[in-house]
């Protein structure tokens, strides 16, 4: 068996989206790429949104935006549907991307007509993902829940024994003391969960069902699924905090030319890279499916033998090593 070490799963990886560029970058600029770019777009579209109704909308309805009804009711119907936006295509994009590396990670065709097989896989696989992104939110919630009632009883507490304390020591250090289990937690959560999406595309299971069996995959390869973790996560995080910050104050209109042109340039650009990073970390999660199921006994030709859809390669420029 190959050596289950981050930098040869990340070699493998790379060696897929090298030997199927075309096609992983095409769906990327379908669902990943208006996702990135939307999210780096949001502050310049609440500046235009403010700039609308501070501007363009007749007075008296123009008034303070923060007292306007109008504004907050069109406000919040604008942040419903960017969410709504965010999540469909983040789901198919995962959906198409995932089952795209999957099969060609042993060199295997996408049968039939392209399209129609990717469209397929969003259509059989967007509600159970859906139900299941449901329920580990809840489970998250919960968790943060319990630990927010736990820091309350604790302040609760302490003003019934009257504790007198300043506000900047005590407190914080109680609240931080509490929040870095809540964190520790969460990335283990995070961890266990890391083929979750895969195993709910490619497998017919769901919910609580799917996060148990992540967790069971994963065993002996925690360190790799948190190596990924960190360091996709702290890419991603810099270049979308980057890309905000440049672009917070931009509102598309006031700017001069050179300046909106230039924002334009940086935003397309930051796009692209969050895209690569996103689709990186979807392949990835991948191929590390591919390579937990032999750990556990488990043989990923029969996934392709229960489809059908073992055939020629597919585009490929160059020949994908196997896990077994």
């Amino acid at each position: 068996m190959a050596q289950n070490n981050f930098w040869h799963i990340f070699c493998e990886t790379r060696n897929i989206f090298e030997a199927h560029s075309r096609h992983l970058l095409t769906l990327s600029l379908i669902f990943l790429f208006p996702l990135s770019f939307s999210l780096l777009l949001s502050p310049t579209l609440s500046n235009l949104f403010n700039h609308f109704y501070t501007n363009i909308i007749p007075y008296p309805y123009n008034y303070s935006s923060t007292t306007n009804p109008n504004y907050k009711h069109h406000s919040l119907f604008f942040h419903l549907l960017y969410s709504l936006f965010t999540f469909i295509f983040s789901n198919c994009g995962v959906i198409s991307i995932t089952y795209s590396v999957f099969h060609f990670f042993n060199d295997q065709s996408l049968n039939l007509n392209l399209k129609s097989t990717i469209t397929k896989s969003i259509s059989t696989s967007f509600l159970p993902l859906l139900a299941t992104t449901i329920v580990s939110h809840v489970i998250i919630f919960f968790v943060s829940l319990l630990y927010a009632l736990l820091l309350v009883l604790i302040i609760c507490g302490a003003i019934f024994f009257n504790v007198t304390t300043s506000y900047s020591s005590l407190y914080y250090f109680i609240g931080f003391l509490i929040a870095l289990p809540l964190l520790f937690f969460l990335i283990y959560l995070q961890v266990n969960w890391t083929l979750v999406p895969v195993i709910v595309i490619l497998e017919s299971c769901w919910g609580l069902e799917a996060l148990k069996r992540s967790a069971r995959l994963v065993r002996g390869m925690k360190r790799v699924a948190l190596s990924s973790l960190f360091v996709y996560g702290f890419f991603e995080v810099i270049v979308v905090l980057n890309g905000l910050l440049v672009t917070k104050d931009l509102n598309g209109t006031s700017d001069g030319w050179v300046l909106v042109v230039s924002y334009w340039v940086f935003i397309v650009s930051q796009s692209y890279f969050v895209a690569v990073f996103m689709v990186s970390k979807i392949a990835f999660n991948t191929v590390l499916y591919a390579y937990c199921k032999p750990n556990h006994g488990e043989v990923i030709v029969e996934e392709f033998e229960k489809e059908g859809l073992i055939g020629l390669p597919f585009h490929d420029d160059g020949k994908v090593s196997n896990a077994v």
